[in-house]
């Protein structure tokens, strides 16, 4: 063979294989670009779109591994899918109207000339009444507290100078001298921090009722407020790190600074695991590993959280059990499945089977023993992790393609996935963290970011109380009234009395 040809042969190789890595490279950008597409305008539901019957089938493979009979379990989610599906419906199609609320009677009747019977002639008789009620609404009344206050002094203007002028105090207000009371402070904050309105926009919203309340007025009350609240955060804070057994997560939020720049701050949350639902947030200025080590440098117990290095360092302390999160590892192999890479899919359908043993043993009679119900739960999920390792370790993938990452990830972190099994208390995810973070981004999408350091504490301060109180299941508005009205007398050292799954309110 001639020199030609064995050149122009190492030249077409050579082209070859970089045709290769081309197209390699482009595969990888598209799948990229679905990927960035799916999380910018999918659905932000995280369920797969794994075959059912596959599903099945993988489970019956399990269950039968183990021995363990699937039949009532299978029954079971049928009842309990055919209850949720009649909860969508009410009686008739209709909603419920509380039977609470104030009904204003309004009774329509027929002319006297239409109560005459049209044959007879004679006047008709009142034979029964059809009620139907609808729900009505008026806005928002704003109406003003005149105090008028008696003023006493001693009859004899010589001898009882020296007593001076009484009269009746004015009722408790966090603000000296405020205008407003404290229910329209509440109503401020809770519109702000709870259902996410701006202050430009509930300035807009008065100004129709012909209320003028500048947005830059609003801000410095609830600023204000919320240095009257510093303290029992506190008592928050120490009252959810008090406990064994925490989530933890995080999320950006915009800051702007002075200049007019916008710099990436962070809310921090921290939720109780188990016992009275506690949820403390925390601002930082930005995302330094330093600032977890500070939050979490009291607590001692089990912590658990997603992969941020921060967290992993709190977790080499001896006082500190590291859990891991199934759903961080799953959510990226949903993904990836859902932009049509099928190797995602086995992926998915084991952490499925994790997330339908957690249900099992959810679903088990009460009458049956934690002990029991720890066996089984550790039994059944350690072989579907010893089956998922497998699969992680022996599936090839390009380490920068999505696919990729997701397994790296879950590599990085398989060690701390299973530690959910030593207890029956600790749960597969952080996703109670995260439920506690959702409210947070959506209100940042409103408001865009925070002005200050200050204005971030004040976010962290409202939106810990707030939050707290919805999951004790209290009205976040009368609470906050209560407690702003009360604060300022209040003793720093019974302060854990004004705690949400504490509080009382007092009876006038």
């Amino acid at each position: 063979m001639c020199c030609e040809c064995i050149q122009l042969k190492k030249e077409k190789s050579s082209l070859e294989r970089e045709v290769s890595c081309l197209e390699q490279e482009v595969k990888l950008l598209k799948e990229m670009l679905k990927l960035e597409r799916l999380r910018k305008f999918g659905s932000k539901s995280e369920q797969s779109n794994s075959d059912q019957l596959e599903f099945d089938g993988l489970l019956q493979e399990h269950d039968e591994l183990n021995e363990v009979e699937d039949k009532e379990a299978e029954a079971t989610e049928h009842i309990e899918y055919d209850r949720r599906k009649g909860k969508k419906k009410n009686l008739n199609g209709r909603m419920a109207i509380p039977d609470h609320l104030e009904r204003r009677e309004i009774i329509l009747d027929l002319p006297d000339e239409q109560k005459i019977c049209p044959i007879t002639g004679k006047e008709m008789i009142k034979i029964g009444e059809d009620v139907t009620e609808q729900l009505a609404v008026e806005p928002p009344k704003f109406y003003v507290n005149r105090y008028i206050r008696s003023k006493y002094a001693s009859p004899d203007r010589r001898k009882g100078a020296k007593a001076g002028v009484r009269k009746a105090s004015l009722p408790e207000c966090p603000i000296d001298r405020c205008k407003a009371d404290v229910s329209l402070l509440a109503s401020i904050i809770i519109d702000k921090y709870a259902d996410h309105q701006p202050f430009y926009r509930q300035e807009q919203k008065y100004l129709r009722q012909d209320i003028r309340l500048p947005a830059n007025t609003m801000c410095d009350w609830t600023n204000t407020c919320a240095d009257k609240l510093k303290l029992l955060h506190r008592e928050l804070g120490k009252f959810v790190l008090s406990h064994d057994y925490i989530n933890v997560d995080e999320t950006p939020i915009n800051l702007l600074r002075k200049g007019k720049k916008i710099s990436e701050a962070r809310l921090w949350a921290v939720c109780t695991g188990n016992g009275p639902p506690g949820i403390f947030f925390h601002f930082t200025e930005n995302w330094k590993n330093e600032n977890a080590i500070k939050l979490l440098k009291n607590f001692k117990g089990n912590l658990q959280t997603d992969g941020y290095s921060g967290y992993q360092k709190v977790g080499k302390r001896p006082d500190v059990n590291l859990l891991g999160c199934l759903a961080h590892a799953r959510r990226k192999f949903v993904e990836v499945e859902k932009i049509g890479n099928k190797k995602a899919k086995s992926f998915v359908l084991l952490f499925n089977v994790l997330y339908r043993i957690e249900n099992d043993i959810a679903a088990m009679p009460d009458t049956v023993p934690d002990s029991e119900k720890l066996a089984l739960r550790r039994k059944r999920a350690k072989r579907v992790f010893k089956r998922l390792r497998k699969k992680i370790f022996r599936t090839h993938a390009t380490p920068k393609s999505p696919l990729g990452k997701a397994i790296t990830y879950t590599k990085n972190h398989f060690a701390l996935l299973p530690n959910y099994l030593s207890e029956l208390r600790f749960k597969p995810d952080n996703n109670l963290a995260e439920r506690a973070i959702r409210p947070v981004t959506l209100g940042k999408k409103n408001f865009l970011f925070v002005g200050s350091e200050r204005g971030g504490e004040t976010a962290a301060i409202f939106m810990s109380l707030i939050t707290t109180c919805k999951a004790n299941k209290i009205n976040p508005f009368a609470y906050l009234k209560d407690v702003l009205s009360r604060i300022n007398s209040h003793p720093h050292k019974r302060l854990a009395e004004l705690l949400p799954h504490n509080w009382k309110p007092i009876q006038k």
